[in-house]
């Protein structure tokens, strides 16, 4: 280790999180980490107690500084930016959802300064507290959802954090079968369930579901608290237009 480069928990966690993004979260352990600093393993434990605490510096050092866009903004654009911000991190590193879903180990990946003000957005919109607390949970949990499937689908995506959402025009109409996917039993009289088991699940298309399930979430909390949506900052309508366009 250079003296430039001190060992401590920002090392140490830096370390460990290029060990998971090349390898996955099973090749990160102690003795490990310590051989690639070139230390022992008793001098990590002058630092980070064990692997637990390991994995908590490993989330605090790939997590987005702020989840929120800088400036005044719109609680809808709020919350649109902290989905896009969460999926930029789940997808360029996917071990992180094997600390976040742990037993005993969920973690908020917004920092408490984000969830002040988004929630203060939220009742000033006319939400109350705990609708407030439904937004949050709602897009995190559409966000994790997703993106823990195209994981499992595709580990390691050729592109797994696009700077913008895709656009449903660049996406071909149908089902977009994988070389190899199994065909689901009993799907012979349900033709659209079989277009779904055959429809490949990638972060290509992840990403497209999320963007279209958050802005519909998003309209949904307008139309309920009698706020009329902006078409021009509304994603979800790109399908509709695409589809008016055919």
């Amino acid at each position: 280790m250079g003296a430039h480069q001190p060992l401590g928990p920002a090392a140490i966690a830096r370390t460990a999180a290029q060990i998971a993004d090349s390898e996955g979260l099973e090749a990160v352990s102690m003795r490990r980490v310590a051989g690639d600093l070139g230390v022992s393993a008793m001098a990590l434990y002058r630092h980070v107690a064990g692997r637990r605490e390991l994995l908590l510096l490993m989330a605090d050092a790939v997590r987005s500084p702020s989840m929120l866009p800088e400036g005044k903004h719109r609680w809808q654009d709020m919350l649109a930016h902290m989905a896009d911000t969460l999926w930029q991190t789940f997808s360029a590193h996917p071990w992180l959802l094997g600390i976040v879903l742990s037993p005993r180990r969920l973690l908020n990946l917004a920092a408490p300064a984000d969830v002040e003000r988004l929630l203060s957005s939220l009742s000033a919109a006319g939400l109350t507290e705990d609708e407030g607390f439904d937004c949050l949970l709602g897009v995190s949990a559409a966000v994790i959802g997703t993106v823990s499937i195209a994981a499992a689908a595709d580990p390691v995506p050729a592109n797994p954090a696009p700077a913008n959402p895709v656009a449903a025009d660049s996406v071909p109409a149908g089902s977009r079968p994988q070389p190899g996917t199994p065909r689901l039993h009993g799907t012979d009289d349900y033709p659209r369930a079989e277009r779904f088991s055959g429809r490949s699940v990638d972060y290509e298309f992840a990403r497209q579901s999320l963007d279209y399930l958050v802005a519909n979430f998003i309209r949904g909390i307008e139309s309920t608290h009698n706020q009329t949506p902006d078409p021009s900052k509304d994603p979800g309508l790109r399908k509709e237009e695409h589809a008016t366009a055919e």
